[in-house]
């Protein structure tokens, strides 16, 4: 299963998928931090990490 939620996109769909209810309003700030990290943790937690290397790469190419 864990596998099946890295593969998604978002923390909102990973956190669907994992059963917990997702704030209507978007603000996390009062879901317990247990809770919040198990959405994206250690295992999930790439998307920022691959998010710059694609931007750091895509300029890269760009001053060639």
């Amino acid at each position: 299963m864990r596998e099946k939620v890295n593969k998604l996109d978002t923390k909102s769909e990973q956190a669907k998928e994992l059963g917990i209810e997702v704030p209507g309003d978007g603000y996390w700030g009062n879901t317990s931090s247990k809770v919040c990290g198990a959405i994206g943790g250690a295992e999930g937690g790439n998307f920022t990490k691959n998010a710059v290397q694609s931007f750091e790469e895509m300029l890269t190419k760009k001053n060639k």
